[in-house]
């Protein structure tokens, strides 16, 4: 599937509001009452970058090239070696990783437990190992599932 390397255009029409500032004030209650745990505050903050309207075009576009990759992929697996070039140029840089560690905790994209070499030239990562993930056809339908079933309710 082409990808186009243009920011959408069109009217994004109405969207269901997303209350931001009262999903930060429960993390922010959350966390200042918890004792610091990394894992769960980056959660918190990945779900928030994701959830932002702003962010819509760039989170669409980075899940369009994960499917894509591996959806053309036999056991449906996929890596950022594979899926990196089929994002458009326009999309903000910190969404990848956004992007993919929340399809992840949403439990999408399962970490096989084996690794790639990154061969990305332009980041830091060159080298780095990292992860090869499967993507979940039934985790997906069942997502596609609430999401009719929310949209619906709206």
């Amino acid at each position: 599937m082409p990808h186009n390397d243009s920011r959408p255009t069109e009217p994004r029409g109405e969207q269901t509001p997303v209350v931001l500032a009262t999903l930060v004030t429960q993390i922010t209650d959350h966390v200042a009452a918890a004792p610091p745990d990394l894992a769960e505050t980056t959660s918190a903050i990945t779900a928030l970058l994701v959830a932002e309207p702003r962010n819509r075009d760039d989170v669409a576009a980075v899940v369009e090239a994960i499917l894509d990759d591996a959806l053309g992929d036999p056991f449906r697996e996929t890596t950022a070696n594979r899926w990196r070039a089929l994002v458009p140029r326009w999309v903000h840089r910190p969404m990848l990783g956004a992007t993919v560690r929340r399809m992840v905790e949403l439990e999408l994209l399962v970490p096989t437990g084996r690794y790639v070499h990154c061969t990305d030239a332009s980041a830091r990562n060159t080298n780095k190992l990292q992860p090869i993930y499967a993507l979940d056809l039934i985790a997906l339908r069942e997502h596609q599932a609430d999401e009719a079933v929310t949209d619906a309710a709206c």
